[in-house]
């Protein structure tokens, strides 16, 4: 086995034409968008953190020669989703605003693909032995960390609205991120909260799911890809 630390044409090759497109096509929406907000200024922040993003997802690999891998093709394309549904569909167009319950949507979805990533990494350290524990174990363990970084995510809301706002509110275009024409910033919360979890334990579910029905095919794209980038950064 090679030493070699830089992504070879062979990892690049077991990309299916449909991930490679899907991504192609994702990333130029969300780079059309982001250019557009730009230059006519209608929502303009919004416009640079989306190429902030793409280029976070894109360019190391690209100016490092592949010395730094870029992300498996799966975990590339849910990562371009967030961006498209949380910056593109929830801020440019303002979803968030005028699409009833699209908060909670967001707060389904985007816990759902952490768990969906976080079951599927910490199964290849199982798998590759840096891990000792049962996939119900996992399960739970993901859950317990996705729905942490949502009690995070509502406490620093929590802290933007009562103590940063006052500052800076003026300045950006976010408004308060606590509570809505339908629900007090309590019940909000609260529900966030809920959604969190449930969209956690959809994630995971499926994750499991997905490892199982690939051991079964002995098929493991993901897997493979993970331990390899794995490998490559040891």
């Amino acid at each position: 086995m090679t030493n070699d630390k830089t992504c070879s044409i062979q990892d690049l090759d077991k990309e299916e034409p449909w991930e490679r497109n899907l991504s192609i096509i994702v990333t130029l929406i969300i780079l059309i968008a982001g250019i557009l907000n730009i230059i006519t200024g209608r929502e303009m922040f919004f416009g640079i953190l989306s190429l902030i993003a793409l280029a976070i997802l894109w360019l190391p690999g690209f100016f490092t020669g592949q010395r730094i891998c870029t992300f498996p093709a799966e975990i590339q394309i849910l990562l371009l989703f967030v961006v498209f549904f949380e910056l593109v569909l929830g801020d440019m167009l303002s979803f968030y605003s005028n699409v009833p319950l699209y908060d909670k949507f967001m707060h389904s979805m985007l816990p759902a693909i952490l768990s969906l990533i976080g079951i599927m990494i910490i199964y290849t350290a199982h798998a590759m032995g840096y891990l000792k524990a049962s996939m119900p174990v996992m399960f739970i363990l993901i859950i317990f960390v996705v729905m942490g970084c949502g009690a995070m995510l509502e406490m620093s809301e929590f802290f933007y609205d009562q103590y940063l706002y006052p500052v800076v509110g003026n300045y950006l275009p976010t408004g308060l991120t606590q509570g809505s024409i339908y629900e007090t910033p309590l019940v909000d919360t609260i529900h966030d909260l809920y959604t969190d979890a449930f969209g956690a334990i959809i994630g995971a579910g499926i994750g499991v799911w997905l490892i199982r029905r690939s051991n079964k095919n002995g098929k493991s794209h993901l897997i493979d890809d993970l331990k390899g980038l794995v490998r490559r950064n040891s």
